[in-house]
């Protein structure tokens, strides 16, 4: 279900001015907070969001030097912390760690929806980019070697990484069937749009206090303490998360109770919220990998590049006239017989061969053509293929296309779409790793916290 904010943008201002407006409120009191283990029902909350919360931690503060370890411990453990998030003084642009784009203010914090998109053909996307180059009220963030920067409308020429929001999509040349604003990633020949919707309990707060926030007319300027570093937007590794995380839990925990509460009580409720498995750090650390992420550290690189072993098909790709998707194999027992296999599925596709560290010599060929069975003859046990087919309707099929493939040849599929940044790999055992989470195929933002960090998210 699509979460829709009518009135996101003030549309007569510029971009700028427009991000001051948008009205869109939490689904619920409690979605301004989150709580360590809600659903451990034995445990008493301690809710520092109301006066009556912090009188207990005060009334506690005056016994705890008196108290043992172990009953300080069994005290913090039977308690359900639950945080507020910090205060956003302006609407603003930020980048939460793992390269994911949020909408925070005021009144609310917005992010893309997982589990809802509209994707784009080629044809489609030149009367987008016509459109919106006409548009004053739309923003696109680009990365470039300076950072990621903010632009007004759509420039004419975009790097790899390029994102806008639109505020109102009903005036888009491409209807799609979202009310609110909306985030479109531009792909090579192709794009995705993801609406913005209010970020669930775990990463509003997530995003109210560990998102960099970017400045207009300029560079990525980050403000405020150490947690607000360059780099901090580009923490893809759930350990990494969890440490942005944690410093900024931390400094939060400290404003809240600076006054009143001793230090030894504050470290402790600081340790319970970062420390372990279970902690509110970690949980949000896991959680962000659900978010779809807008940019990674390289900007030369397109978001759901494959691993280094399939560059020469992608650059293949994106040197010919017409769409193209990438159903790379490996793992092939016999690649003359994965070949004579596919001729069933495809009736258009072309045939690359690898051997063990790169392509073999020659052009891509026809599936269908004699010089295909020649490829795969070449391709030693155990080689690649690279087989290139028309980009399928949307990513599911790609998704499930991957799936057949991985079956009917008892090799391992990476597919990858570059007009959408999508990139997974599923091998026939059920095996899987990559992005298919973040198109409609994996948790909703409303699951983020059940999310488990053992889940590769990245091929």
């Amino acid at each position: 279900m699509v979460t829709s904010a009518s009135r996101a943008f003030d549309a007569k201002g510029t971009a700028e001015a427009g991000f001051r407006s948008f009205a869109v409120s939490f689904d619920s009191p409690d979605s301004t907070a989150y709580a360590v283990n809600r659903a451990a029902s034995h445990r008493t909350e301690l809710d520092l969001r109301d006066p009556a919360g912090m009188a207990q931690l005060e009334r506690m503060d005056a016994i705890w030097r008196q108290l043992s370890a172990t009953r300080r411990r069994e005290w913090l453990a039977r308690r359900e912390i639950v945080l507020p998030p910090r205060a956003i003084g302006e609407t603003e642009v930020a980048l939460l760690p793992g390269g994911a784009v949020t909408l925070r203010g005021p009144d609310a914090i917005l992010l893309c929806d997982p589990l809802e998109s509209a994707i784009f053909t080629h044809a489609e996307v030149k009367l987008l980019r016509r459109a919106l180059r006409k548009m004053g009220d739309v923003t696109t963030l680009v990365h470039t070697r300076d950072g990621v920067l903010l632009r007004r409308r759509v420039p004419k020429s975009l790097p790899p990484q390029t994102v806008t929001i639109v505020p109102n999509p009903a005036r888009l040349p491409v209807r799609i069937a979202f009310n609110g604003p909306v985030l479109i990633q531009w792909g090579h020949r192709g794009a995705i749009a993801r609406p913005l919707v209010p970020a669930p309990t775990l990463l509003a707060l997530a995003a109210s206090l560990a998102a960099s926030p970017l400045i207009a007319q300029g560079p990525a300027l980050l403000q405020g303490g150490p947690v607000f570093a360059l780099e901090t937007w580009q923490a893809t590794d759930a350990a990494d998360r969890c440490r942005l995380i944690a410093v900024a839990l931390m400094e939060h925990i400290s404003d809240l109770v600076a006054d009143g509460i001793g230090d030894d009580l504050r470290h402790a409720l600081m340790e319970a919220c970062v420390e372990g498995h279970d902690s509110l750090a970690h949980r949000i650390g896991e959680a962000l990998a659900v978010v779809p992420p807008c940019f990674v550290a390289d900007p030369a690189s397109m978001l759901g590049a494959p691993p280094p072993a399939w560059r020469n098909a992608i650059a293949w790709i994106h040197g010919i006239e017409h769409p193209r998707a990438l159903l790379g194999l490996d793992n092939l027992v016999d690649p003359l017989a994965a070949t004579r296999a596919l001729r069933g599925t495809f009736d258009r596709a072309e045939v690359m061969a690898f051997g063990d560290n790169d392509a073999l010599p020659g052009e891509p060929v026809s599936l269908h053509c004699d010089a295909a069975l020649f490829l795969a003859r070449m391709a030693s046990s155990g080689g690649r293929l690279g087989i290139a087919v028309p980009t399928p309707a949307s990513p599911i099929e790609i998704y499930t296309l991957a799936q057949d493939v991985a079956l009917m040849t008892g090799g391992r599929v990476t597919a990858v779409a570059p007009c959408w940044g999508f990139c997974h790999r599923v091998g026939p055992d059920g095996e899987e790793a990559g992005n298919a989470g973040w198109f409609g195929m994996g948790a909703g933002l409303d699951e983020a916290e059940f999310v488990l960090d053992d889940i590769e998210f990245g091929a």
